[in-house]
C-alpha cells in the first residue's frame, strides 16, 4: 500500500488524558481479545460446514445461531424484542446458468464471450429476462448532477437502449478537484447510482466497463464466479433494468472500435464538461433465465444496556454473510468460504462483545453488536437495520464497522481509513491507534469507492457518523517482510470473492495485526460509550446538515 498522507500521533498521544487510555477495567477487558480467540471463531465461520454463509439455507442457520450463541454465552442481551434475530425478506433470483449476450455492429457479430468479456446479471427478479436488438448508447460516466452542471444524457432518448458506462466519475478519471471532488469517488460515481438513473430514463440494460484501477480488484474476481450466482434484492425500485453486465475494458474497446470510436478518446472526452452520450450502430441481445422466490434472512443483534444514558448508544457492525456455493463457478471448488471477507470481521465483533461483557460495570451508553446480513448483495442488512433500528438514529453516537481485516502481520504500522476527515469518529480513532504506534492514512485508492462499500455507509447516508478502518503496513514494513506483500497480492488476485478465501492461505496467518485492530475498535467504542460527546460530520460534507437536523430535534 502506498500512503497518501501520514498523520503524526506522537504529540496527540502525549496530550491524551490518562484516565481515558489507562482505565484499569478497560485494559483488563481488552486482554480478552486475543489472536487465539479470534482464530477459533474464524475457523468455525469459514469452515465448509457453514456453506459459505449465503443468505437462507443451512449456512445461514448455522452462522446466525453460532453468533447468537457466542453473544448469549458472554452475557450479551438479545436486542430485538427479546430475540437476537432481526429477520427481513429478500427477493431471490437463482439463475439457470451464466446467460447469453451478443453484440452486432455494421459488419455483423462482434466477438463477445461470457467470462472473458462479460459477466451477466438480472436487472430485476423475473424468470425470463430477454433483451432483443437493443441499440447501444455510449453514456460516458452515466451521470446527471445539477449541482455540477453535468448531464451525460442531455438530448438523448434512452428508451429501450443498452448503455455502455465507465466506472467512477469525471473527478476520479482526471484527478481534477473541480470535478466531483477530485480523486475520491462521489455518490454519482456509484454503480447503483448509474444503474438507477439509466433505468429511470428508460434504458433496458447497462454494460459497466471494468478496470482494476476503477474497481479496486481484477477482472478475475468477477469471472471466477464469486460475484455471480444467486442474486438478492431488498427494494422494489420504480424502474428496473432488464439486464446488467460487467464488461472488460478490452471488450469495451473492441465494441467501440467496431463503430469507429477510439476507447481512450471517448473516455477522455467523457471526463470533460460538455460531453453527451453517443448513439451507435451497435445492437445488444441477451437472455438470462432462472427461478424467482423470496428468502428470509436475519441480522443478529445483541446489546449491553447503558448504566447512565441507556437511550444513547454505540453500534459495532460486521457482516456475517459471504457468497455461499456457486455451482456455475468456473473452478473445481464451488464453495466460497469467506475467511478474510468477513469471518475475520465477525470474529472481531464477537471478541469485542465478549470484552465489553467482561467489564465489572456496563458503560454509560448502551452498546449494540450488530452482525449484518446480505452485505455482499448490496448492504441490505445494514439498510434494514437503519430503517428499523432498536436505538433511535439520533441517539446513535457512532457506528464502528469491521470488514475484511488482513491477517498477514503480527503488527501493523498504519491504519487505512476510507474517507479520512469526513467525521469526528476518525479523529477519535487517533488516540487508541496511537497505543499501537499507528498512523492514520486515507484510502490509497479512493477512486474505487471503498468508503461506500461496507455497512457503515447506510448509517452515514442516514446522517449517523460511521467509521471503517483496517490495519496496513508502512512502506518500511512491506519492504522488510516479503510475506506481507505476498499476502496482499495473493488475496487481491486469488482470494477476494474467490473460492480460495480460506483460513491460512496463502500461508499460516499471523493474526497479531488483526488483534490490534480489534483492540483499537474496542477502546474507541469504550471511550465513546463513557463520553457525552456527539460526533458529527465535517463542515461541507453532504451529511452534516442531516446530523445537525437530527440532533436538533
Amino acid at each position: 500500500m502506498k500512503p497518501l498522507a501520514l498523520v503524526s500521533l506522537a504529540a496527540l498521544a502525549a496530550a491524551t488524558p490518562a484516565l481515558a487510555q489507562d482505565d484499569p477495567a478497560m485494559l483488563t477487558a481488552m486482554d480478552i481479545i486475543t489472536a487465539d480467540n479470534i482464530r477459533e471463531d474464524i475457523a468455525a465461520l469459514a469452515s465448509p460446514a457453514f456453506e459459505g454463509r449465503a443468505p437462507g439455507g443451512v449456512g445461514e442457520e448455522m452462522t446466525v445461531n453460532f453468533i447468537a450463541g457466542q453473544f448469549a454465552q458472554a452475557g450479551i442481551r438479545p436486542a430485538i424484542d427479546g430475540s437476537f434475530m432481526q429477520p427481513f425478506e429478500l427477493a431471490e433470483f437463482r439463475p439457470d446458468g451464466g446467460g447469453e449476450m451478443s453484440i452486432t455492429g455494421p459488419d455483423g457479430d462482434i466477438a463477445f464471450e461470457r467470462g472473458a468479456d462479460f459477466v451477466l446479471y438480472a436487472g430485476q427478479p423475473a424468470e425470463t429476462l430477454q433483451l432483443d436488438t437493443s441499440r447501444i448508447v455510449v453514456g460516458g460516466f452515466g451521470i446527471r448532477a445539477e449541482e455540477e452542471g453535468w448531464d451525460d444524457y442531455a438530448g438523448m432518448d434512452l428508451t429501450g437502449a443498452t448503455v455502455i458506462l465507465f466506472r467512477g466519475d469525471p473527478g476520479t478519471a482526471t484527478g481534477n478537484d473541480d470535478l466531483f471532488g477530485g480523486n475520491a469517488l462521489s455518490v454519482h460515481g456509484l454503480m447503483g447510482s448509474k444503474a438507477d438513473l439509466a433505468a429511470e430514463l428508460g434504458a433496458e440494460a447497462v454494460l459497466l466497463v471494468h478496470t482494476e484501477a476503477s474497481a479496486g480488484y481484477p477482472w478475475e474476481t468477477l469471472s471466477s464466479g464469486g460475484a455471480s450466482g444467486v442474486q438478492y434484492s431488498l427494494d422494489d425500485p420504480e424502474a428496473d433494468l432488464t439486464l446488467f453486465a460487467h464488461i472488460s475494458q478490452p471488450a469495451a474497446a473492441r465494441l467501440m472500435a467496431a463503430v469507429g470510436l477510439d476507447y481512450d478518446t471517448v473516455y477522455a472526452a467523457a471526463a470533460e464538461p460538455g460531453f453527451t452520450a453517443i448513439d451507435t450502430e451497435l445492437m445488444a441481445s441477451g437472455r438470462l433465465t432462472g427461478s424467482v422466490s423470496s428468502t428470509t434472512t436475519r441480522n443478529v443483534v445483541g446489546m449491553i444496556e447503558g448504566t447512565g444514558a441507556p437511550e444513547e448508544c454505540i453500534v459495532y457492525s460486521a457482516h456475517w454473510d459471504h457468497m455461499g456455493v456457486n455451482p456455475d463457478a468456473p473452478t473445481d471448488d464451488h464453495l466460497f468460504n469467506g475467511a478474510v471477507d468477513n469471518a475475520i470481521g465477525t470474529s472481531m465483533l464477537i471478541n469485542i462483545a465478549q470484552a465489553f461483557a467482561s467489564l465489572p460495570e456496563a458503560p454509560r451508553r448502551s452498546i449494540y453488536f450488530f452482525a449484518t446480513a446480505a452485505e455482499e448483495r448490496g448492504l441490505y442488512g445494514a439498510e434494514y437495520f437503519v430503517d428499523h433500528s432498536p436505538c433511535e438514529l439520533r441517539n446513535i453516537a457512532g457506528v464502528l464497522n469491521m470488514d475484511a481485516h488482513f491477517p498477514y502481520a503480527d503488527h501493523w504500522g498504519l491504519m487505512v481509513v476510507p474517507g479520512l476527515g469526513t467525521n469526528d469518529l476518525q479523529t477519535a480513532l487517533e488516540s487508541p491507534a496511537s497505543r499501537y504506534g499507528r498512523y492514520l492514512i486515507d484510502d490509497p485508492n479512493p477512486a474505487a469507492g471503498g468508503f461506500y462499500r461496507s455497512d457503515h455507509y447506510p448509517f452515514i447516508e442516514a446522517g449517523v457518523p460511521g467509521l471503517y478502518a483496517v490495519g496496513a503496513p508502512t512502506p518500511e514494513q512491506a519492504a522488510a517482510d516479503d510475506r506481507i506483500n505476498r499476502g496482499f497480492a495473493w488475496y487481491m488476485a486469488n482470494g477476494y470473492h474467490h473460492a480460495a478465501d480460506e483460513i491460512d492461505r496463502p500461508y499460516v496467518w499471523r493474526l497479531g495485526g488483526v488483534t490490534e485492530d480489534a483492540r483499537i475498535y474496542f477502546e474507541l467504542g469504550w471511550q465513546l460509550s463513557q463520553s457525552g460527546d456527539w460526533p458529527n460530520f465535517t463542515e461541507g460534507t453532504p451529511w452534516r446538515a442531516l446530523r445537525d437536523e437530527m440532533r436538533a430535534e
